[in-house]
């Protein structure tokens, strides 16, 4: 696998030197807007043409879904993750979603967990199940509701679950989490929750053979028993 050099910066700002993969994290936690998705999204594809870089942009409402997307360096949009449950952080709620969408590329399998989703730790661990080694995560929190606690029964305990590499982009901080095997400090954190940007790491998921990971879910397995699995992550929290 390619290694992955991480840059986490304000939306169309330039990316950290050498990074080959952005992450927009915006200061106001807004998804954008649906009448001006088709715009924006416009926008970061030629944004990622240009820096030659792989895209997460800000997450956005199309169609009623809360969504994230990845876009590649020929600044292609290679699909969208709709939130599986509905937020009330400032009145979004689209429309209920139950599909988990595994992003292969040259870094690993890769999934967008939208906004409330990273406190779900069955998303994370179906998710890990059907491939996903990297965990991306975009998410608003009002100013009053921030504790460290929600960092480690989100983002944390999502990288410890899922045995994968957790990006977290928030309004209120940014992080990177890993097994805590793989830190010296037992601490489960690349990158400490801050808000100091370009935050910049680098992430070579074949350093995840070294734990015991579940075997992928087949993927006709993962049809017919969706309903087991995740029949039940439609019901509003």
């Amino acid at each position: 696998m390619q290694e992955l050099s991480l840059s986490v910066g304000e939306p169309f700002t330039s990316p950290a030197w050498g990074s080959n993969f952005v992450v927009f994290a915006g200061d106001t936690g807004y998804p954008v807007p649906e009448p001006q998705t088709k715009e924006y999204i416009s926008r970061c594809c030629k944004y990622a043409r240009h820096y030659n870089v792989w895209l997460v942009p800000e997450r956005f409402i199309l169609m009623g879904h809360q969504c994230m997307g990845l876009i590649n360096p020929e600044g292609k949009v290679l699909g969208a993750q709709k939130a599986i449950y509905n937020s009330p952080v400032f009145n979004v709620t689209g429309k209920k979603n139950s599909a988990l969408e595994i992003f292969s590329t040259e870094f690993g399998g890769i999934f967008l967990c939208v906004d409330v989703d990273i406190y779900r730790p069955e998303i994370s661990r179906i998710a890990s199940g059907m491939g996903a080694q990297i965990i991306i995560c975009s998410q608003s929190i009002r100013q009053g509701d921030y504790s460290s606690h929600m960092v480690l029964t989100g983002v944390w305990n999502a990288a410890q679950l899922a045995a994968a590499y957790v990006i977290a982009v928030t309004n209120q901080f940014n992080c990177v989490c890993v097994p805590v095997d793989f830190t010296p400090l037992r601490d489960g954190f690349i990158n400490s929750p801050n808000l100091k940007m370009p935050m910049t790491a680098r992430i070579m998921v074949d350093n995840l053979d070294k734990l015991r990971r579940s075997k992928p879910l087949n993927r006709k397995f993962y049809a017919i028993h969706r309903g087991e699995l995740i029949g039940q992550l439609t019901v509003d929290s």
